[in-house]
């Protein structure tokens, strides 16, 4: 593990951290969930007692979690019932891996454990079948969990065996490539409209597929499949109106017209820089991939579409909103991190320190503005995501927690 330089974390985020434990303990969530609800804030407090050395805080998280299970049992916990990572079961089970993981709690949940790994295999397959393939709200994050379960449930390996078949066959051939689907953001997307992004496109069952090819799962399959999804998102490279420090190497998504995929709009390259979609999405996977399949051209590519983000520090051309965690300035921060973490490549660091100064600014115009205080608990969008960001640098080290969202 490369270390986050002892430098990185300014004095003004360290004493932004009781401001937003304020924030979320004032501003109680409605929810159960890891994304905008309790199982974030739960996170955040047990990481806090960490961070600060104060027990009162993981008896806080502590006395929330068994409430939170307590209301399951009892049927109480409605939003939870369904398999997603965001909004359901998948995300409960990542958090108890997380907690489980980080020694906040003890290991002590199998029997529960199976019956929700069984309850999200159900449902997510359906949902894979379905071309719902979604890493938030569909099938994708609910197989993402799974994963995490391999070496404590032995059923698991059987569900993942299924799951990368049936990948395959709502996988379409393209040329030499292949793409997929996600009927869950259809509504909002145009006819043929593939997303290439993590949180609603491809880069996650990509990510998704190379940890399972890792593990002997369906290996001659998953490589094909991934080298196909590659094939196919690197024949979009934007080789006409890229300007550097403005424009995107790839698109976020791509529509198919007259037989033909092309980018989807005129703002298609403006992707931005962000955990969600974008250029650090396509550095990410072709930075693992290449490690994975022993690639030294997707390496190359990796590193000339990460370090070509660097030069974007506007933040409107960043499309950056915020301080927050998935398209804000502690979410850009952290992305850079975790590249630095598995690339080795030493530049990358310029970019988070960039973005932890900008997310200063940030949070400082939030707090003037009385921006946002409503969704303080929230994990992607409010203060849960960026506070662990900022704990992260003052221990030093990176949280278990950032393998919710595939960062693994």
């Amino acid at each position: 593990m490369f270390e986050i330089k002892e430098n990185t974390c300014p004095p003004k985020l360290i004493a932004r951290l009781p401001r937003l434990t304020n924030l979320i303990a004032s501003n109680p969530v409605s929810q159960n969930n890891v994304s905008r609800g309790e199982l974030g804030v739960i996170l955040y407090y047990f990481y806090l007692s960490r961070v600060l050395g104060e027990e009162a805080h993981a008896r806080e998280a502590y006395r929330r979690l068994e409430n939170l299970l307590r209301s399951l049992t009892a049927g109480n916990a409605a939003d939870l019932m369904n398999p997603t990572l965001a909004g359901g079961l998948a995300g409960l089970g990542m958090a108890l891996e997380v907690l489980i993981n980080e020694g906040f709690i003890e290991d002590e949940y199998d029997d529960f454990l199976f019956r929700l790994d069984q309850s999200v295999f159900d449902n997510t397959l359906k949902k894979i079948e379905k071309e719902d393939t979604d890493f938030l709200h569909g099938g994708t994050g609910g197989f993402h969990y799974l994963y995490y379960r391999l070496g404590r449930n032995p059923d698991v390996h059987a569900y993942l065996h299924e799951y990368v078949r049936a990948l395959a066959n709502v996988t379409h051939s393209y040329g030499t490539g292949a793409y997929i689907n996600n009927i869950y953001v259809r509504g909002l997307s145009q006819p043929g409209e593939v997303n290439l992004g993590l949180s609603h496109g491809m880069a996650s069952s990509v990510l998704v597929l190379l940890n399972l090819y890792e593990s002997d799962i369906e290996r001659p399959l998953a490589e094909s499949l991934i080298r196909k999804y590659i094939r196919f998102i690197l024949a979009h490279r934007n080789d006409d109106v890229y300007e550097k420090g403005r424009y995107a190497l790839y698109p976020n998504t791509v529509a198919l017209r007259d037989g033909h995929f092309g980018p989807a709009g005129e703002t298609s390259y403006q992707g931005g820089l962000r955990w969600c979609y974008g250029d650090l999405n396509v550095a990410h996977l072709l930075h693992k991939a290449a490690a994975v399949l022993d690639e030294p051209l997707w390496a190359e590519k990796a590193a000339e579409t990460g370090l070509a983000t660097l030069a974007i520090r506007d933040i409107g051309h960043a499309r950056c909103h915020g301080s927050l965690f998935c398209h804000g300035a502690t979410g850009i921060a952290h992305y850079y991190d975790y590249l630095h973490r598995i690339s080795g490549l030493p530049e990358y660091l310029s970019g988070y320190d960039y973005w932890m100064q900008v997310a200063v600014g940030e949070f400082q115009r939030e707090e003037e503005q009385n921006l946002y205080p409503d969704i303080s608990g929230y994990f992607l969008e409010g203060a849960v995501g960026s506070g662990l960001v900022i704990m992260n640098a003052m221990l030093g080290e990176p949280g278990y927690w950032e393998k919710i969202w595939l960062l693994s």
